[in-house]
């Protein structure tokens, strides 16, 4: 048996629908584990690779994954399928995190001229 290809995004599509909506192909299923688990500082740092603006996105983004959630097309509330609040469960984690300077990469000793002048999030298209 071969080892599964998770380099190849389509894998993803076929087993995490969440993951595969997901602009960022945030792995959704290890992040909420982590967040039950309270272990919000790891669950941050799950979102921050493939994210650097986990807490921001917990805010403002438009959920593309809720919608293709799994959970939406099996469990069912008044009649109604509810994905898990994905997107609110981000801002969690960035809400509860404990100091993570120790887990972020090392500061640049070296100064390349450049500098960030304004930035803000945009909603992808």
């Amino acid at each position: 048996m071969k080892p599964t290809n998770i380099a190849n995004p389509d894998y993803f599509h076929k087993v995490v629908d969440c993951q595969w909506a997901c602009p960022a192909h945030t792995p959704v299923p290890e992040y909420i584990r982590l967040i039950a688990a309270q272990r919000y500082s790891d669950a941050y740092m799950v979102n921050w690779k493939s994210n650097v603006f986990p807490g921001v996105l917990g805010r403002t983004c438009d959920r593309p994954c809720e919608p293709a959630c799994r959970r939406g097309r099996v469990e069912e509330q008044d009649g109604k399928p509810e994905p898990v609040a994905i997107c609110r469960l981000k801002r969690v984690a960035a809400d509860n995190k404990g100091d993570i300077e120790h887990l972020l990469p090392p500061k640049a000793t070296k100064k390349n001229g450049k500098r960030i002048v304004a930035s803000a999030p945009a909603r992808l298209r």
